[in-house]
């Protein structure tokens, strides 16, 4: 299908720029499995593909599909854990001509219905051993009550006679004439090819499309920016549903790396699988970046480690320096949204100083970034205001909302919700969500500003500060805060710290809420509605 709001005339802007090609990514990997049939495409701790195998049982599950009768611009959504055949089946994808949209392992009932509500999919891939009750539930009430869900499809054996097996689309010879098919079928560079999710973090997640071409726009100025090599082995840190995951696979259009998958996200084996492959570039999320920080970075072997991206949140600048001063690997911080990836991205090549200076660095080439007033009115640099970004590897629109497309797409320019600032040089700080502000009667608090003065407290793991309702004040903030292992900290504690930075009385948080652990949504972000709901049942105190 063609995009929702990039016509013809955008489209040949973009070529004519050298923004876009009018190749694809299964041109791309058709073409490293001819010029590179024996390296190392991708690996998991139970599979290894090289660029010819990866060709092949990509054009075996896509003629098995095809021969399903799965008609083009059909949509696949897909609940699996991020591994070597989440690789194999979004390419499949893309060859039969089928949306994949990839949601996010955290996702429950609610969310899988919404999205199934939306794009009305033919055919679900999930891997049953990791689905719980809830998602049970679902796919129970989701195989009873849609009729357009032709096929479910199983990663793994099939849990029951009716499903589609893994082995059915991966090893069965497919039938040539739907081999003959991909050909016509695969989608072309100035079509959607694929649906992705936001984190959901203010209400239910948007579904956003993408077209092919804005997809490898972003793969090349990613590699640009990050410095990646033919030779690298690329770790994959963060699940491929969210952003720091999917925009580090989509420079797989551009260069023929390698991609390692984890078996899970625990620090300890990470480091070992740098250890083991030799990985030398990881992208990864801020809470997992924390977690590395604190391991005993000397006992590893990770010298083979020069760059790990960590993106989709305000990462911590303390474990980036903590890994920097313990390792040869440089941390790239990044920045962006589903909606329009890439408005703030370090280069690998600047100094620490520059690449860690509180800035998510320089919009990716081809982004123009802009900071607005309440009114609309651009601000000179320096200024606070709304961040606002246009660039060609932005999202087309989100899937079937042409009315909540219009209120954040004007003009050519997303609106993305955040406050930030642009300096002198044009690199961006971002301030918080324009939604998270807290009115402490009349007086303006950024949740950041305070997060960032509580997180220096060396006991401090992680913290969020959220706006809770106040009879007297309207709003007030209140600090969530888990500790780091073996740590107990008091209110006081982080009052007296707060007060020691000079900051103002009205931005110091009524309350202090100690959690054992975060609640989160897709890309690993925090989710603060929950945290509200959540109050009442954990231990907190008032300061004062």
């Amino acid at each position: 299908m063609k995009p929702t709001h990039i016509d013809q005339e955008q489209v040949n802007a973009y070529l004519g720029a050298g923004h876009w090609s009018r190749e694809t990514m299964v041109d791309r990997y058709t073409s490293y499995s001819r010029d590179f049939p024996d390296k190392v495409a991708c690996r998991d701790t139970e599979t290894e593909l090289t660029w010819r195998g990866l060709d092949q049982i990509t054009t075996r599950i896509a003629a098995n599909l095809i021969a399903l009768g799965l008609r083009r611009d059909a949509r696949a959504l897909v609940q699996i854990p991020s591994s070597s055949r989440e690789m194999v089946l979004r390419m499949a994808l893309k060859k039969a001509g089928i949306l994949g949209c990839f949601a996010p392992m955290q996702w429950r009932r609610r969310e899988l219905t919404y999205t199934c509500d939306q794009i009305d999919p033919s055919i679900v891939f999930v891997l049953p051993g990791t689905m719980n009750e809830d998602q049970r539930l679902w796919l129970d009430e989701t195989c009873a009550d849609r009729t357009g869900l032709e096929f479910l499809a199983s990663v793994s054996t099939a849990p029951s006679d009716g499903w589609v097996a893994w082995s059915d689309l991966a090893d069965s010879i497919p039938d040539e004439s739907a081999v003959g098919r991909i050909a016509d079928r695969q989608f072309k560079f100035d079509e959607v090819s694929l649906i992705t999710a936001s984190s959901g973090t203010s209400s239910l997640a948007k579904l956003n499309e993408w077209p092919e071409g804005a997809q490898l726009c972003i793969g090349r100025a990613t590699v640009e920016r990050l410095g990646v090599r033919e030779d690298d082995n690329i770790g994959m840190f963060a699940p491929m549903s969210g952003a720091a995951g999917v925009l580090v696979w989509v420079m797989s259009g551009a260069t023929s790396c390698t991609y390692t998958f984890p078996s899970g996200f625990n620090a300890p084996d990470l480091l070992r699988l740098v250890e083991e492959t030799r990985i030398t570039v990881a992208t990864t999320v801020p809470v997992i970046l924390a977690r590395l920080a604190q391991e005993d970075l000397g006992s590893f072997d990770l010298s083979s480690l020069r760059a790990i991206r960590v993106g989709t949140g305000v990462a911590s600048l303390d474990a980036a320096r903590q890994i920097e001063s313990q390792t040869d690997c440089r941390v790239v911080v990044a920045s962006g949204a589903m909606e329009c990836p890439g408005f703030g991205h370090a280069n690998f090549d600047e100094p620490a100083e520059q690449r860690l200076d509180g800035s998510t660095g320089l919009p990716l080439r081809g982004c123009r970034l802009r900071i607005d007033d309440d009114e609309g009115n651009e601000l000179p640099a320096g200024q606070m205001g709304h961040v606002k970004v246009s660039a060609p590897f932005a999202s087309s629109g989100y899937w079937n909302e042409p009315e909540a497309t219009a209120r954040v797409w004007t003009g050519g320019w997303y609106t993305t919700g955040d406050m930030g600032a642009v300096d002198e040089d044009g690199r961006l700080t971002l301030l918080g969500r324009a939604k998270e502000v807290i009115n402490r009667s009349g007086h303006k608090i950024l949740p950041i500003e305070v997060e960032q003065e509580i997180a220096k407290h060396p006991d401090v793991f992680q913290c969020a500060v959220v706006a809770a309702p106040d009879a007297e004040y309207g709003e007030v903030p209140w600090a969530f805060v888990q500790v780091r292992k073996g740590k107990s900290l008091s209110p006081k504690a982080l009052v007296d710290v707060l007060r020691s930075e000079g900051l103002a009385t009205y931005k110091i948080p009524a309350r202090f809420i100690q959690l054992s652990e975060f609640p989160r949504v897709g890309g690993n972000k925090i989710d603060k509605k929950l945290l509200l709901d959540m109050a009442p049942a954990v231990e907190g105190a008032r300061h004062g």
